[in-house]
């Protein structure tokens, strides 16, 4: 079986993609990536050790930054977003609101799904003819392809699944208001395009024929999706393990990570790194900073318990770490619950950040300060909770251990097989 895995190409989106990809190659299918090449993200794909073929020209994230929005950024550090698609707090969801998200959601993902690299990523398939198609969230020529070419296809999920929670936000929206004629801008893009090559739009296009979750159940938005559990794969910049990281702490160890991806979508931090240093800097715990000169660089004074270190290996360190302090994405929420770690989240507004962080607040193995509440003494109060407070290890525990008992990806590959061979028969069928 040959296997396309289609990744928006930045390090999150590349990594998650490869633990599937790794199943499949070890299970003796062919898979490489297929997609967009950028410039300044060209090792994770190496790090994957999977093949990669470049279509559709360079797509530079530097260059790009947030869709719709010339990264302009106040006086807090927070971007101008005002229709973030991370909000979930119901008071917020006027109708106003939902339509401009979902629009813009729309607009997002035909943007980074261009015509020049649909084209491409079409004809790519023509001569290659993958049997299965496992798509990015954001990657939607990965559906539309698939379907041009008659092969499988399905998400990966990288975090809560945001893409759909919005649309059933817009669907709810017009159940509603019937008197008004809504538009569905994805609906129509994908069906523009299917048409020139003799497809039509099926829903099962919109958040494929099934969304492989890895994710904790607590995370996972109760929707009409047909989501395939699965125990989350640690992937990590390949680093050497330090001594430091070997030796067993004198005192409770906290990891604070701000991850890349809002220094790459919005070429800024969205949290203040001073205010949590200083909250930081106020307990009796060692702390890893995972922050480079740059993010240092507004610090007046860095806390004498604080280790700053551009990049730590995350699973491993994890491992001898009381807490976690971080901004909610999803690949940080697996390290941390697959290793049992409480987590503090300062929920960013790029993805799914901010309903991770309230559902895990309300699982009981995690808390969470809104951006613009952060202070020093919120932060200080929160994480000495979570370093002192047994019921927020023993729940972390509970949830690694649902987490550890969730099938592997390994298991799942039948179902892929399955599938790929259900969509060749219906092909075949069809001529």
């Amino acid at each position: 079986m040959r296997v396309m895995l289609m990744s928006f190409p930045t390090r999150t989106h590349i990594y998650s993609l490869a633990p599937v990809g790794w199943a499949l190659r070890a299970a003796g299918h062919e898979v490489r990536y297929v997609g967009q090449r950028n410039p300044s993200e060209i090792d994770p794909f190496l790090q994957t050790g999977l093949e990669s073929a470049w279509v559709g020209g360079d797509f530079d994230i530097a260059k790009h930054r947030q869709y719709g929005d010339d990264g302009a950024s106040g006086a807090s550090g927070q971007v101008n977003d005002p229709f973030k698609l991370a909000e979930s707090r119901p008071e917020r969801l006027t109708d106003e609101y939902v339509r401009a998200a979902y629009e813009t959601t729309a607009g997002m993902i035909r943007y980074v799904n261009s015509d020049e690299f649909l084209n491409e990523a079409l004809r790519y398939a023509r001569r290659w003819q993958p049997d299965l198609i496992v798509w990015d969230p954001l990657i939607y020529a990965g559906a539309m392809v698939a379907e041009v070419v008659g092969a499988a296809q399905m998400r990966m999920l990288y975090a809560a699944d945001q893409n759909a929670r919005v649309h059933f936000e817009y669907e709810k929206l017009k159940e509603r208001r019937p008197e008004v004629a809504w538009p569905d801008p994805l609906a129509e893009w994908m069906t523009e395009w299917l048409g020139r090559h003799g497809c039509a739009f099926d829903e099962e296009l919109r958040f494929g024929s099934a969304s492989i979750c890895p994710s904790p159940s607590c995370v996972r938005f109760p929707l009409d999706v047909n989501y395939l559990p699965v125990r989350f794969v640690p992937v990590n910049r390949p680093l050497p393990m330090p001594d430091w990281a070997l030796e067993a702490p004198t005192r409770p160890r906290v990891l604070l990570t701000l991850g890349v991806s809002n220094r790459q979508v919005h070429g800024v931090e969205q949290a203040s790194v001073s205010e949590l240093l200083a909250g930081l800097g106020r307990l009796d715990v060692e702390v890893i900073a995972t922050f480079n000169k740059d993010q240092l660089a507004s610090v007046r004074n860095v806390p004498d318990n604080v280790r700053a270190e551009a990049f730590v290996p995350m699973n491993e360190v994890l491992a001898s770490c009381s807490a976690i302090v971080h901004q909610g994405g999803g690949a940080t929420v697996g390290n941390a619950v697959v290793n049992g770690v409480p987590q503090l989240i300062v929920p960013g507004t790029i993805w799914s950040e901010r309903a991770s962080a309230v559902a895990q607040e309300k699982r009981g193995y995690g808390l969470f300060i809104d951006l613009e509440d952060i202070t020093a003494e919120r932060v200080r109060d929160k994480v000495a909770r979570l370093v002192e407070e047994p019921s927020f290890r023993e729940n972390a525990r509970q949830v690694q251990a649902e987490m550890l008992a969730t099938r592997t990806l390994g298991d799942l590959v039948p179902e892929l097989e399955a599938a790929a061979a259900r969509r060749r028969h219906r092909s075949a069928a069809t001529i």
